[in-house]
């Protein structure tokens, strides 16, 4: 049994106002949920669905007025202060001349002994391929060497989870399967994963699946269950029958999903669900 980082129940966030005479919507609404330790959590929601507000709630950023129960785990407890979060544009956040000099300066702003940061930010480069790169200058660096230089200020500090924000949204496809194979390479050794896209091409077989919709959270199972159409029970706007939850809340599933489906109608069912071309083009193979 995984140990839980956070723990919600109720969650609702609303933005601050000053003027107590307004009442402002809430940007997260009655939110439940456990985040355990060695988690892959991929996000999903449109844009003003509260996915990035949720993100933040669990990184420890201030977001608002919460209400609702609000626990944390020990080792999020532990390490006291906000998460660092990878974002569309990490340069915007970068303030080394170099991927070495950026994770400096972010280890001694969090306060690490001076004779550690060394030994820390070789091995966090080292572990995101970039220790060749590390005295290259930001400004020549490719997006995806940006985004493996947040990732790695990330895992220096020793953050109890690696929170990404549409990480892969400004890249090309090339540099978004390496960011991707990278970050799942890091949490097949352990790191707990939020990862927030709007890509359903980035699901993987047995990753835990979160939508946000309205502020509300909407799904929460794995993305064998997201794509099942079998899989949803009468009384849930799916009487009429061969929807999955993917269609039920309005994404459009990738073409390999969407090719299994109708070849199930016609009694060929594939086992796993094929998610890309090429696993379905093994499946059928097979």
């Amino acid at each position: 049994m995984h140990d839980y980082l956070i723990q919600v129940e109720g969650l609702t966030v609303r933005p601050r106002v000053f003027d107590m005479a307004s009442e402002q919507l809430p940007i997260i609404r009655d939110v439940s949920f456990t985040l355990n330790e060695g988690d892959w959590l991929t996000l999903l929601g449109s844009n003003g669905s509260g996915k990035s507000t949720l993100a933040k709630v669990i990184a420890g950023f201030p977001v608002g007025e919460k209400s609702g129960t609000y626990l944390l785990g020990e080792k999020l407890a532990a390490y006291n202060k906000p998460i660092p979060i990878v974002m569309q544009q990490p340069e915007a956040s970068m303030l080394g001349a170099t991927p070495w000099e950026d994770i400096v300066l972010m280890l001694e702003q969090h306060g690490i002994n001076s004779e550690a940061i060394a030994v820390l930010t070789e091995e966090s480069l080292g572990l995101t391929g970039l220790l060749e790169r590390k005295d290259q200058a930001v400004g020549t660096l490719s997006g995806g060497q940006k985004q493996l230089t947040a990732i790695a200020g990330c895992l220096a500090v020793k953050a109890p989870v690696l929170v990404l924000d549409e990480a892969t949204a400004m890249l090309d496809p090339e540099a978004s399967l390496a960011i991707g194979e990278k970050v799942r390479e890091l949490h097949a050794a352990g790191s707990t994963i939020i990862w927030i896209t709007q890509k359903l091409a980035e699901l993987r077989h047995g990753d835990r699946v979160v939508v946000m919709e309205q502020g509300r959270l909407v799904f929460d199972g794995t993305t064998e269950m997201f794509y099942e159409r079998s899989g949803i029970e009468k009384g849930t706007g799916n009487e009429e029958g061969g929807r999955s939850w993917c269609e039920l809340l309005g994404f459009e599933a990738p073409y390999a999903v969407q090719t299994a489906w109708e070849l199930e109608k016609l009694g060929i069912v594939l086992k796993p669900l094929p998610l890309t071309v090429d696993r379905l083009a093994e499946a059928l193979q097979r």
